[in-house]
């Protein structure tokens, strides 16, 4: 059983990225969100958003992950529940009316999160040298 400090502590890791999974779910549950004007802005602000919000997920998952499992590389479970909470979303909007799903935004929701896998995947290659 977790003592009070042990709660706190778990709080302080996993309190973070649950938030930022609620502010997600909060906007995928939104029927219609603001539009930038023109379409061709208003797609890349949506999609470079997608990627900052997954971004901001996969470090703070890393960072909770991290502190449950410090023996164990934190990158690989960070990524898998970024990866598995966009392909959730993606279902969530299928069902708020208004919305629909695309497939191609977990593509983006990902996409930068897999570059940092990758990009701490290769210096931890180097330091194994």
């Amino acid at each position: 059983m977790l003592q009070p400090k042990g709660i706190l502590t778990w709080l302080w890791y996993w309190l973070p990225p649950l938030l930022m999974m609620a502010f997600i779910y909060s906007l995928s549950a939104q029927p219609v969100l603001p539009q930038a004007p023109g379409e061709w802005l208003d797609a890349f602000i949506k999609k470079l958003s997608h990627m900052i919000e997954y971004t901001i997920l996969f470090l703070l998952l890393w960072r909770a992950w991290r502190y449950s499992r410090p023996r164990l590389p934190a990158r690989h479970p960070a990524l898998l529940m970024t990866a598995l909470y966009a392909v959730s979303d993606e279902v969530h909007q299928s069902f708020v009316p208004g919305r629909h799903a695309n497939w191609y935004d977990v593509l983006f929701d990902v996409s930068a999160p897999l570059l940092l896998w990758w990009i701490g995947h290769r210096r931890s290659l180097r330091r194994k040298d």
